[in-house]
């Protein structure tokens, strides 16, 4: 397995806008906004999970999750949607694999990734990490947005996966709860699992991989809403 750091891996120290959809813009977080891109995912996942699993979240997992954005700034790239309020309404974030990043995937689920590889028996170049996807989906419904949740949760997927499939075979590593595996699967993503269903983060969740060749047909079929809207505007003038 080669491991290299990507030039486009850049860690700005503020925000970098990165599309417009009318009144809704995406953003590469930086440093100075990691800590609440981090509180943001924290409070959707104790509100989703508290509802659903009862899971009650503490100031500890807070911490936790903040100081672990921040030991992972500089492997990662955070996505951000905001409206013209600069409300933050979805997250991802991308993150690549080295020796100095661990995973939950390794220490929660006992994964040994260099092992898991070499299972696979197929060439990897990289292993990048996805996770704090996060929609707040009661503000995208109440406010007139272009979006709704799964529409801009297949824009941060199809912005993070571009990210991890700068090269070809680099194979993307997550933990998915059960509703993301689903809606995952409903978007034609062969998002595979590698392990038995556990709790974690308050909710079940599995192991799970992408490679690179599911990445890359799933990436052709989904171009970001901009090039689609370009492309659909040329087929309409013909």
């Amino acid at each position: 397995m080669h491991q290299t750091k990507p030039l486009h891996l850049i860690n700005p120290i503020g925000d970098i806008c990165i599309a417009r959809h009318d009144e809704v813009a995406l953003y590469q977080i930086g440093h100075k906004n990691l800590t609440q891109f981090s509180a943001f995912v924290f409070e959707s996942y104790a509100y989703h999970y508290s509802k659903k699993y009862h899971w009650h979240s503490t100031d500890h997992d807070l911490h936790l999750m903040q100081q672990s954005d921040q030991d992972q700034f500089h492997n990662s790239v955070h996505f951000e949607y905001k409206n013209a309020q600069h409300q933050t309404l979805g997250t991802i974030k991308a993150t690549l694999k080295d020796d100095t990043v661990t995973f939950p995937i390794e220490y929660e689920f006992n994964i040994d990734i260099n092992q898991l590889v070499e299972q696979l028996d197929i060439e990897v170049n990289e292993v990048w990490h996805l996770g704090r996807l996060a929609i707040d989906s009661n503000a995208l419904r109440s406010q007139d947005l272009p979006f709704n949740g799964r529409q801009m949760m297949r824009q941060l997927l199809i912005h993070s996966l571009r990210v991890i499939n700068h090269q070809s075979n680099n194979l993307m590593i997550a933990e998915s709860d059960v509703l993301i595996f689903e809606i995952f699967k409903n978007f034609g993503i062969n998002m595979q699992p590698i392990g038995d269903l556990q709790l974690c983060i308050g909710s079940p969740t599995y192991p799970v991989i992408i490679t690179g060749r599911d990445i890359n047909h799933w990436l052709a079929l989904n171009p970001p809403s901009s090039e689609r809207q370009a492309k659909n505007l040329k087929r309409n003038l013909k």
